[in-house]
């Protein structure tokens, strides 16, 4: 006997695992390429930037976004375990965003930063906003290749590009509708 919102089913387990028996409801369901602000209830009903990663379905990826995933990675030469790229992408992603704290954008979706990797080399590719001493920055960058690299025991390459202002990367305008009681 199952007891769900008040009503009584009297279901065997036989039927409810040819059933396919679920509880969640409809409305709870998670759509990929769908962006919801959760972050702040401050902006809800506001306009938030999508780039050009984030107004592409996710079908989309060997299409229009195959530029992001050019690597070596899955040729036999280069292969390395999924465990160690993973660690070493996060690695390379902190590291970046606690040097360059103050010159990245903000985006909503938190791919400003993409590791890419061709042979023995990591490629890191990103925008930044210059605000300052421009000195400070180009020191920044290549203290950054060289801590990397020798960290990570392979060639590390920033490419980072210079941008005026986080409006520069908006492709369009996302609006949450807002939802009344």
């Amino acid at each position: 006997m199952l007891i769900l919102n008040n009503f009584i089913f009297n279901l065997s387990s036989k039927e409810i695992s040819r059933r396919a028996f679920s509880i969640s409801s409809a409305l709870a369901q998670n759509m990929s390429g769908k962006y919801k602000n959760k972050a702040c209830r401050y902006l809800r009903g506001k306009p938030q930037i999508m780039t050009y990663d984030m107004s592409r379905l996710p079908s989309d990826i060997a299409v229009s976004k195959s530029w992001m995933t050019w690597h070596t990675q899955n040729l036999d030469d280069f292969k390395q375990q999924l465990g160690l790229t993973v660690a070493q992408d996060e690695i390379i992603r902190r590291f970046v965003r606690a040097i360059f704290y103050t010159y990245l954008p903000l985006t909503v979706g938190g791919t400003e930063l993409i590791t890419k990797r061709r042979g023995n080399v990591v490629y890191v590719t990103g925008f930044l906003i210059p605000k300052g001493n421009m000195e400070q920055i180009y020191w920044l960058y290549g203290f950054t290749e060289e801590i990397l690299s020798n960290l990570l025991k392979q060639p590390v390459k920033l490419e980072l590009q210079f941008i005026r202002s986080a409006d520069d990367l908006a492709v369009e305008y996302f609006v949450q509708p807002t939802t009344t009681p």
